[in-house]
């Protein structure tokens, strides 16, 4: 199936200006480096998401080029500060399509940043691959846009079935007003719904928020099950915290994104029992998971957490579309097109003809301050 995109008349207009500029084919810089981009909220309120970015792709650089790099070249990560902001994602993809050194770009960090820059990327034919943005409207951005992480609506799913099986019967939904919240909070209210669970209340809040006392205090009236978090590690952290000083003891389910061993630092006792689905599970049944969290604590001395394992396994796979095919945008994109049962740290990936990953994730839960798989 054709995948299509769609290009606003303002990042239409910008593309006039840069069109010119733009590299039709990419290849091995004089240098002797071979470039992938990686465009990450480096500064901002999303800036521990950018570092985790950039040590697992930069992990994935330096395993290969210790292995003698691709034909004796070495494989350099070029890393633009996008800083979570759409507007500022688009000047970083005009950037790295006009410079013909960059073969493929990892990145963005959040969907609207990578939706923003899609049409940019597609126009100038070169591989954009997300390891984070889930939003579904990314499944539509155009043919060059891939990513390793599963689909909003497919972890949404997952988690209404799943609660389902938990016996909740009373959810409420605290989501990030951004396109990955939106997307949660649709696809769950509806596969709940289908699955017999009522939805009693649906709060969002802003990227970054740090006070969630009000709408616990709402939902705490509501006397749901279980709160389902449509957001990231911090807030999540924070709503837990805050709920336990409210007095509200409920049940907590949440996606991949709140993987993290800061959700555990920060969270502290206040999420224990937590419960949250994982591609990236180090110590379980996938042997990448284990060596990169191994090889990751080596280099960097912390865990990683889900966005640097994604980050690795984007940089990977585009490492090896260049061994198998040279160092050329369209034999990047042809591979990725094919690309079945790639061993990744996220799961065993494979691409479907929209570009959205296919694998499975493990059900976890915290137990005693740690990570486990539920039982």
């Amino acid at each position: 199936m054709k995948r299509r995109f769609f290009i606003t008349a303002a990042l239409a207009t910008m593309m006039v200006f840069t069109a010119g500029c733009a590299a039709k084919d990419g290849g091995a810089n004089a240098g002797g480096t071979i470039q992938i981009g990686l465009s990450a909220p480096i500064s901002g309120t999303q800036a521990q998401y950018g570092e985790a970015f950039k040590n697992g792709a930069e992990l994935a650089a330096k395993q290969i080029n210790e292995a003698g790099g691709i034909d004796g070249k070495q494989v350099k990560i070029v890393i633009e500060d996008d800083k979570g902001d759409p507007s500022e994602a688009v000047n970083v993809a005009n950037k790295f399509s006009s410079n013909k050194d960059i073969l493929a770009v990892v990145g963005h960090f959040n969907s609207s940043a990578t939706l923003a820059a899609a049409p940019v990327y597609n126009q100038n034919k070169i591989v954009e691959i997300s390891p984070s943005s889930s939003a579904p409207g990314v499944t539509n951005a155009g043919d060059y846009t891939f990513r390793v992480i599963t689909t909003d609506a497919f972890q949404a799913s997952f988690l209404a079935k799943w609660s389902k099986e938990l016996g909740y019967q009373k959810v409420a939904l605290i989501y990030e007003q951004s396109d990955f919240g939106l997307g949660l909070l649709d696809v769950y209210q509806k596969s709940a719904r289908e699955n017999g669970i009522e939805i009693v209340a649906a709060e969002s809040y802003l990227p970054g928020a740090k006070e969630f006392s009000t709408i616990l205090t709402k939902i705490k009236e509501k006397k749901p099950d279980a709160i389902f978090i449509g957001g990231f590690y911090n807030e999540a952290a924070l709503i837990a915290s805050q709920a336990q000083k409210l007095n509200l003891s409920v049940d907590y389910i949440g996606v991949d994104s709140l993987y993290s061993e800061a959700l555990l630092d920060l969270g502290g006792a206040a999420v224990e029992n937590f419960k949250l689905i994982g591609f990236f599970y180090p110590g379980g049944n996938n042997e990448q998971a284990t060596k990169f969290d191994k090889a990751y604590q080596d280099a960097y001395g912390n865990r990683p957490d889900t966005y640097a394992a994604y980050a690795f396994d984007a940089t990977s796979v585009v490492i090896e579309a260049i061994k198998q095919g040279g160092p050329d945008r369209e034999s990047i994109k042809t591979y990725l097109d094919t690309l079945k049962d790639f061993p990744g740290t996220t799961g065993v990936l494979t691409f479907d003809e929209n570009g959205d990953v296919q694998t499975i994730p493990e059900k976890l839960t915290i137990k005693n301050g740690h990570f486990v798989l539920y039982q």
